[in-house]
């Protein structure tokens, strides 16, 4: 299933993640603390076993110091003082110490006095007041048997007995016993203290263990001094327990002395943290249940479940918070970007934060308001482009209807060149004719100057010649005026071939500015137009190109035209020369009558007419020459009249192509403008 909020997303990727770290943490943290809780209660306890055994070791030692106090006070000048005395002593040392029960002084047999054996004095409470009493100089009590007089003897330190229940008194007793000695170190006497253990039984009773733990104290022996069973109280060695449990546990105790040890009763597990008294040897304990230490544990469970959950339900919240902002900002920007898909560049974002999302908003706002002005420049120069083509499509229709009206153009200037070169074909043949023509009268005219000899004889054939003659001329006056006539027709031509050249390079000059205005919408047009340029380029060159053969083929129609006149003035002086003998010829005919007696008249215009005849020859030849010369520059001019109709069809070929080109650019204007279009702008 995929999640399409964010909500939802950042709960699934940081819930599970936070949780087993906070779990992990948590579970670190109560491992640690319950680790801790342990060596705290340890500590505790070793604390409270500490305090709880310092004080009845100071309760102990307080009472020590009263008998130590009597012996140091007898010590040396023990002789000297009376019984009485020392029944004031004994009286007065009670009061140092509350808790001392009760004091005595007991000598050496026979060492106060010879003559007496035991000599004792002992105080005791008595409710109260303070009792003296003498009753243990008794001989059948025999102090130096007692256990608490022996331990002292020869010793120099206080010694202390063990526990025992004094029925006289009905409690737990202990009687510290201090040596005394003379000047010499000579042992004299004992100082004794009894101390009622109801105070110390007292403190044991009193001393809380948490909340259901308890403490007791155990004599060297491991008889049970002290502790919530009382029934055991100077009854019980624990290590003789049938209980097999308390028996292991009372042997520990008794053989480390110090330290922590545990035990299972029929309510649990058991800590017990014991430890031993100087002087006395007795060992004070503190039990503590397992399940008071659960109990904590559980309760530091508990707070740490109950923190864990409202600190989870306040991430959480956190969480839903912050990515309820996070939405916000998200939907704002998704909304801009929305709007950017459809092509509005109009929308912005309102900045409200200084952090990355007004950061983000920032730059959204000045992206759109690029976009914005770069797709109205767009617009605008599309526009621009849009024109260029128009005008640039127009000027390709313009140039390619010009360059057909060109071709049209030299395609008739080709015909009248084909024309004009078999008149001149035809002008050099009848040109022939005329000088064959001449060579036959400049050949008669030779005969005729040989045969004036025999003229009188020959009259008739002379006539008959004179005859042909005239019809020769008038045929020879003809072929002159056809070549006139066709020479004038040839100059005609020569000067519509000028006219067309003039028109060529007319439309060669447009087309070449045409080429150049192309070329500068193309540059204005930049990447777009770079190939229309090139084509630009192409009719220009064709320009320039249609621009030298029109040139060209105006110098060879100026010298065509050039030499056509001359070949005209030829045929025109020709023209008169046949007309003239013409003339000469008829006035023969007229005079033939005559001949006789004016043969030497003809014979001297034959020779003219002969001299003419020569000179007309060469003028035919010349004529002649000056045709085929025309011809060949005719034929040259056709030639160069098809290389301008190609050029002029490659270049209807090449505005084609712009034309084309445009029409291109002109249908990706329109598409841009159509997808512009989809964007709205300021």
């Amino acid at each position: 299933m995929q999640l399409r909020s964010i909500k939802a997303k950042t709960l699934l990727l940081i819930l599970p993640l936070l949780l087993v770290i906070v779990i992990g943490v948590s579970s670190a943290v109560i491992f640690k603390s319950h680790r801790l809780l342990l060596d705290q209660t340890e500590k505790s306890m070793e604390e409270q076993l500490a305090n709880t055994s310092q004080s009845i070791q100071n309760r102990i030692t307080s009472h020590g110091r009263v008998p130590e106090t009597i012996a140091k006070s007898i010590q040396g000048h023990y002789s000297k003082l009376s019984l009485m005395d020392y029944d004031a002593t004994l009286k007065n040392s009670l009061e140092i110490n509350k808790d001392t029960f009760g004091v005595g002084i007991y000598f050496e047999p026979n060492l106060y006095k010879a003559d007496t054996k035991f000599l004792s004095s002992y105080a005791f409470r008595d409710q109260n007041q303070i009792t003296v009493t003498h009753d243990y100089s008794d001989p059948s009590y025999n102090y130096p048997a007692q256990t608490w007089y022996k331990i002292a003897t020869n010793q120099k330190e206080i010694q202390y007995t063990a526990p025992f229940y004094d029925e006289k008194t009905k409690s737990t007793m202990v009687t510290a016993s201090v040596p005394v000695y003379d000047d010499q170190e000579r042992f004299v006497a004992v100082a004794t203290g009894d101390i009622n253990l109801d105070t110390v039984q007292k403190i044991i009773t009193e001393t809380l263990v948490g909340d259901s733990g308890w403490a007791f104290m155990l004599d060297k022996d491991g008889t049970y001094l002290a502790g919530p069973d009382t029934d055991k109280i100077m009854k019980v060695k624990l290590q003789a327990e049938q209980d097999p449990v308390i028996s292991t546990l009372a042997k520990t105790i008794l053989q480390d002395g110090k330290g922590a040890a545990t035990y299972t009763s029929s309510e649990g597990l058991v800590h017990v943290y014991f430890t031993k008294l100087e002087q006395t040897d007795w060992i004070v304990a503190l039990a503590l249940p397992d399940r008071e230490l659960k109990e904590k544990v559980n309760s530091l469970l508990l707070q740490t479940l109950i923190f864990l959950i409202i600190g989870m339900v306040l991430i959480v919240v956190v969480i839903l918070l912050y990515t309820r902002n996070l939405a916000a900002h998200t939907n704002r920007v998704n909304s801009m970007a929305e709007h950017l898909a459809q092509g509005d560049f109009t929308y912005s974002i309102e900045v409200k934060t200084k952090d990355e999302f007004g950061k983000m908003a920032e730059n959204l706002n000045y992206t759109s308001d690029l976009l914005n002005k770069m797709m109205a420049k767009v617009t605008e120069h599309s526009l621009h482009v849009a024109s260029t083509a128009e005008e640039l499509t127009a000027s390709a229709d313009q140039t390619s209807i010009v360059a057909e009206d060109i071709a049209h153009t030299i395609q008739a200037v080709a015909a009248g060149a084909e024309t004009q070169l078999a008149g001149t074909q035809e002008s050099a043949r009848s040109l022939e004719e005329l000088a064959m023509g001449i060579q036959r009268i400049s050949e008669s005219s030779s005969v005729l100057h040989d045969a004036s000899q025999n003229t009188s004889q020959q009259a008739e054939q002379g006539n008959k010649i004179i005859q042909q003659a005239v019809h020769d001329m008038n045929e020879a006056n003809r072929s002159v005026s056809v070549t006139a006539s066709h020479m004038e027709q040839l100059r005609e031509r020569s000067i519509d071939i000028g006219n067309i050249i003039n028109v060529i390079s007319g439309i060669s000059t447009q087309t070449h500015l045409l080429s150049l205005n192309a070329g500068i919408e193309a540059a204005r047009a930049g990447e777009h137009g770079k190939g229309f340029a090139v084509v630009a380029a192409e009719i220009r060159k064709l320009s320039e190109q249609t621009k030298d053969s029109a040139g060209k083929v105006r110098e060879i129609i100026e010298e065509m035209q050039g030499e056509t006149q001359a070949a005209v003035q030829s045929v025109v002086i020709g023209t008169k020369a046949v007309n003239s003998g013409t003339v000469l010829v008829e006035h023969a005919g007229e005079a033939f009558n005559g001949i006789v007696l004016e043969i030497q008249q003809i014979v001297n215009q034959i020779q003219e007419v002969s001299a003419v005849s020569e000179q007309m020859s060469a003028g035919s030849q010349q004529i002649s020459a000056t045709m085929e010369q025309l011809a060949r520059i005719s034929g040259e001019a056709s030639d160069a009249t098809q290389n301008v109709a190609a050029a002029s069809e490659q270049q209807q070929a090449s505005m084609e192509e712009v034309s084309f080109s445009a029409k291109s650019l002109s249908s990706m204007v329109q598409e841009l403008q159509s997808l512009l279009e989809q964007f709205k702008i300021k």
